[in-house]
């Protein structure tokens, strides 16, 4: 009887053939993207029965390490990528222009708020939310005409996006996604054994051709920033988001995510994409770069299985989201001094934002920077451009891993950057750029 069983739980040919790809793989000895040879072919060079071939080719996309791309083949996956949350920290006597923190001088102080908020925590058979952050985002949500019926309050932008990706989505899936666009989109994708199709941008968001053929091309899930997109401040016009809404209404089982991460911050209006007959969609609107960087509070809006399904992954993984921090985000929201501070955040960011552009505009250097914290400027060679800013005490990134295919470029953070050292700044990129312009002034 044991002999039986142990035959009954060997693993067959296939699944040992699987095994085998899939270690060539992890080895890089099979790379990314490579094709894999047809079933046939494969068979026949190891001498094993077509259907053995087919089936490991199965199980490799079960695991999420092969694609299969119909007459083209079976393409191997990226493999997954770890999250990039750590930076070499900026050296000593330079400007941090690399990082995207807020302007701790335009940061609300919370020590009143906290102060101000109940002390009694909730039981672990309590509701987990507090209803006063839930009426506040649902009201604001209804006000941008996006349907507040099913709320989860998450741990922040990136989880939701990332947990949503699993919700909605399944490995080898492709996924539209904004090029350039945000790093922890396109590792979120990647992390799921997911494809992420690259789709061009301008400064008004995602064009619509673009995306409308990453859909053709079989993208079964969107990820969009409707403003302050990360890396290059692009925002949906009412124009762009008709034009977008036209596209997606094409492909109504599309899974649309919205990162609409920096609502708190944005000096435009949001604009909607998603139309009202999507089965499957998200936005999530969170305060991190707005009230403080450890707030790791934001609030989801999404349809019903969505939703659903977020919140349980949710109660299993992290339980909930803290109930004080729930209340610290909705008294900021009830705070007039901190509305007061926003306002002005939004001046100050926006003002540091357009000068940068108009200074290096005025040099022949052109840039991006509708919203957000970050200017995005094409450089022929990203490296030389980030080295030679160092030396001259400015330290920026390099744009590659915000790109797939689009073009070289440094992304330089403004949150800080004072309106005394803008001008010095564009020189000092001017002269990177063109060494024999330099010092020639504007």
């Amino acid at each position: 009887m044991i002999d039986l069983v142990q035959d009954l739980i060997k693993p067959g040919p296939a699944v040992k053939l699987a095994a085998q790809i899939e270690g060539l793989v992890r080895e890089g000895r099979i790379a990314p993207e490579a094709l894999l040879p047809p079933v046939r072919d494969l068979a026949r060079a190891l001498g094993v029965s077509p259907g053995t071939a087919a089936a490991a080719y199965k199980a490799l996309r079960l695991q999420g390490v092969v694609a299969a791309e119909g007459r083209r083949g079976t393409r191997v996956l990226p493999r997954p990528a770890a999250r990039e949350y750590r930076d070499t920290p900026a050296p000593a006597g330079t400007t941090d222009l690399m990082v995207a923190n807020p302007d701790p001088r335009l940061l609300p102080d919370l020590r009143r708020i906290f102060a101000g908020i109940r002390a009694t925590s909730d039981s672990y058979g309590g509701a987990h939310v507090e209803p006063d952050l839930l009426d506040r985002m649902r009201a604001a949500l209804q006000a941008d005409g996006i349907d507040p019926s099913h709320l989860v309050v998450t741990s922040g932008a990136i989880a939701t996006i990332y947990r949503a990706l699993r919700a909605c989505l399944a490995a080898g899936d492709k996924v539209a996604v904004e090029d350039p666009g945000f790093n922890e989109h396109h590792a979120s994708v990647r992390a799921h054994s997911m494809v992420p199709v690259p789709v061009a941008i301008d400064d008004q968001g995602m064009l619509p051709q673009a995306l409308s053929a990453a859909l053709r091309g079989g993208a079964r899930g969107v990820i969009l920033t409707p403003r302050l997109q990360s890396p290059t401040g692009a925002a949906l016009t009412r124009e762009r988001a008709a034009e977008l809404r036209e596209v997606l209404g094409k492909h109504p089982d599309v899974v649309v995510l919205l990162d609409d991460f920096a609502s708190l911050l944005s000096d435009v209006p949001y604009h909607d994409c998603l139309g009202k007959r999507r089965a499957r969609w998200l936005l999530v609107r969170s305060f991190n770069k707005a009230i403080a960087p450890d707030l790791r509070v934001a609030v989801a809006a999404a349809d019903a299985e969505t939703s659903d399904r977020l919140a349980r992954e949710q109660w299993l993984a992290d339980g909930w989201v803290s109930i004080y921090l729930q209340r610290v985000a909705a008294a900021t929201l009830a705070s007039r001094s901190v509305e007061s501070l926003l306002r002005r955040a939004r001046q100050a960011y926006a003002l540091r934002r357009s000068s940068l552009v108009q200074a290096l505009a005025r040099r022949g250097i052109p840039a991006q920077g509708t919203t957000g914290l970050n200017v995005w400027v094409p450089v022929p060679d990203e490296a030389a451009a980030v080295r030679g800013l160092l030396e001259r005490g400015w330290c920026v990134r390099a744009g590659a891993r915000y790109r797939l295919r689009s073009e070289p470029a440094i992304r330089i953070t403004i949150a800080q950057l004072l309106p005394d050292q803008t001008e010095r700044l564009a020189g000092d990129l001017r002269s990177v750029l063109e060494p024999g312009l330099a010092g020639r002034g504007p």
